[in-house]
């Protein structure tokens, strides 16, 4: 076996070399300069008011909302130098579907993956992009995406032959850009959750679509301070309009940006198709209306072929029994210019307490083509080989600090001040460091595999779990390059007594959802319902109230990546955890990563020139990656338990050696 393993070698170093002269001659360097400020509407500049509203303090990039779109193909660089402007608040930059493989020192998620980037500085994120599909970049610090620091990702891939059958499909493409809109900004917000007593963020003040939306007191003029309002607030002034032309099919990349809310969208009179999930294709189908919620994307095929006219695309809460619609508005070229009113006709939306729509959504969303897809083998994994993580979110009032916490298995994540990937990397290079998974990372919490108090979830929730959080910290699931993970997440009631939907997101990975259901997860039972044949590959899923949702993936991308739902609030009351892939193989964390660390006072770098002086020249990480993508998107596939020690053996090698063949 060791012979056959090591006779791969020069298999895979012709591989890459074939790899990087294909990838090399068709990709490019994409980049965009950025400059990241705060700013205000105001009744002499209304230019700022997304809603009518005036005074609300926005955070945007280069001062349009929603931000930049990042175009690039797959295999391209993308460069960003960021600067920011903002003279009181660190922020950081993450690329929301993108699951820089090989690259894990820029998902930009703060106090994960970097420090964030500080007052006045600058920071350049130079990253290869992999991940066909629609996807979105958004601040990961605290709660500034709300702010409007975030917009869309589109990456194309002229040699997906399934992308390729697509584009002949439709005409012309547009992106509708879904966000909740507060006339509080972040810091307002999170302030609010922190406080004792605890003040929720409530019902957003407007919803806006591609940076349009009304303030319905200021539009009717019911306002008790007429002087917030813009003087110019209109349906014309305010809701975006797309112009299309009648019998072209348009692709619409819906991407839910909200920060809080579960939406459903819907086109007056017009059909929809959905033919991609988050980067995957999927069969299609048409509907009438689709749920998006935070962190979700869709593409839909819609074909314009009614009356000209102009036609209302409306929002509607779900899952929650109060808040604003959305609008925007379809005008056919040369159809009668007619002033649309408030008082429609508008699509139809379901009922926001009914699960019956999100349930058939989810039942029709599988993938096409799974073979295409190398990492579609977990779902033949023998279940001797899955190593299966049941978690549990409940709220409870941690007792230290009298505030209101989400915890994950009776743990509150609280972020740590040193990004956790240096963290994991220096304890897995000390000199007594026990090897990975068993490696202890300072300030960490291993998190529990199953609920430490298990119950009957559709019930009040556990007393043990409701007055206290049993541990908080950087808590963490540490898992082996390589290992099949499947992690059930399982609803429960929040301290009110009502259970809520909660989409969770996976940094780093897309994954299979094999199954969900109502109730209680039962291994016995549920596994016999997988859908183990073409289930949906995506990286945000829905979990509906009272439910359970299972998901599967390799862990084949080396870092640390955060697990979290996707509703701001919850996010940042520890409704997160992080998954800490092999930290033992990662490469020395460059500067951005450990800025923050270095200029601390309290940082003592002694034990660290050891490290440096093995590491900081090593440039084989791109040949290090290089070998990762051959291993785990072509060879994995046919040949897993040779293949992939093998693969790990060489790259492993390569460090070790730094042959100057494979430097690039």
């Amino acid at each position: 076996m060791t012979n056959m393993i090591f006779s791969l070698c020069p298999l895979i170093a012709t591989l890459i070399s074939v790899f990087a002269v294909n990838s090399s001659a068709n990709a490019s360097i994409v980049e965009y300069n950025w400059t990241l400020r705060p700013v205000r509407a105001s009744s002499q500049d209304t230019s700022f008011s997304v809603d009518c509203n005036l005074n609300r303090l926005m955070l945007l990039i280069n001062d349009v909302y929603p931000g930049p779109t990042l175009r690039a193909k797959v295999n391209d660089t993308i460069r960003i130098n960021l600067v920011n402007e903002d003279p009181s608040h660190s922020f950081s930059l993450h690329h929301h579907g993108l699951h820089m493989f090989g690259q894990p020192y820029y998902d930009g998620t703060a106090s994960a993956s970097q420090c964030a980037t500080n007052v006045l500085q600058t920071q350049v994120y130079e990253f290869t992009v992999n991940e066909v599909g629609t996807h979105y970049w958004h601040g990961h610090m605290a709660m500034e995406r709300g702010d409007g620091y975030q917009g869309a990702i589109i990456v194309t891939d002229p040699n997906d032959t399934g992308e390729m059958e697509l584009e002949t499909m439709y005409d012309e493409e547009e992106v509708i850009f879904l966000q909740d809109w507060y006339h509080l900004d972040g810091p307002a917000l999170r302030a609010g959750l922190d406080a004792i007593p605890f003040i929720w963020v409530g019902d957003p003040q407007a919803f806006v679509i591609n940076g349009g939306g009304l303030y319905l007191p200021c539009f009717e003029n019911t306002t008790d301070n007429p002087s917030v309002c813009a003087n110019d607030c209109s349906i014309d002034n305010y809701i975006r309009t797309i112009n299309v032309e009648s019998g072209k099919t348009y692709r619409l990349r819906i991407i839910g940006g909200q920060t809080l809310i579960g939406v459903n969208f819907a086109i007056s009179d017009h059909n929809m198709t959905v033919v991609e999930v988050e980067g995957t294709l999927c069969e299609p189908f048409e509907v009438a209306s689709l749920d998006v919620m935070p962190g979700q994307r869709f593409s839909v095929l819609v074909t314009m072929d009614k009356n000209p006219g102009s036609y209302w695309a409306t929002t509607s809460v779900r899952y929650r029994s109060s808040g604003p619609y959305g609008g925007i508005i379809f005008r056919y070229n040369g159809a009668p210019v007619t002033n649309l009113t408030l008082s429609g006709p508008f699509p139809y939306h379901p009922p926001w307490n009914e699960t019956n729509p999100t349930e058939v959504l989810e039942k029709k969303l599988v993938t096409k083509n799974i073979d295409s897809y190398p990492d579609s083998d977990v779902l033949s994994a023998d279940e001797d080989a899955i190593r299966r993580v049941v978690l549990v979110a409940t709220q409870a009032t941690d007792q230290a600090t009298g505030m209101l916490r989400w915890a994950v298995n009776n743990v509150t994540y609280d972020m740590p001040p040193t990004p956790f990937i240096f963290s994991a990397y220096k304890a897995c290079n000390e000199d007594d460091a026990a090897p990975w998974p068993e490696t202890i990372v300072p300030g960490s919490v291993v998190l529990p595999e199953a609920p430490p108090n298990p119950w009957n979830y559709t019930e009040p929730v556990h007393d043990s779990v409701g007055s206290y959080n049993k541990e908080s910290g950087a808590s963490m699931i540490p898992v082996m390059e390589g290992e099949v993970v499947e992690i059930i997440l399982q609803n429960a009631r929040a301290l009110n007594n009502v259970s809520e939907i909660h989409p969770w997101h996976l940094h780093g990975y897309s994954f299979y959802v094999v199954g969900m259901g109502n109730g209680v997860y039962d291994k016995e039972r549920d596994l016999l319902n997988y859908n183990l044949k073409n289930p949906i590959r995506r990286d945000t899923f829905t979990l509906l109230p009272f439910g359970w949702t299972a998901i599967r993936f390799r862990a084949t991308n080396v870092g640390v990546w955060t697990f979290h739902c996707t509703m701001t609030a919850h996010l940042l009351m520890g409704m997160e955890t992080l998954l800490v892939v092999s930290p033992d193989r990662l490469d020395y964390p460059p500067p951005g990563t450990r800025a923050c660390v270095e200029t601390s006072l309290a940082y003592d770098d002694s034990k660290d020139s050891a490290v440096v002086a093995t590491t900081a020249s090593d440039n084989s990480s791109g040949v290090s990656f290089l070998v990762s993508f051959i291993c785990h998107k072509i060879l994995v596939p046919s040949y897993v338990k040779v293949c992939f020690t093998a693969c790990i053996m060489f790259r492993q090698l390569l460090r070790q050696t730094r042959h100057p063949r494979f430097l690039l």
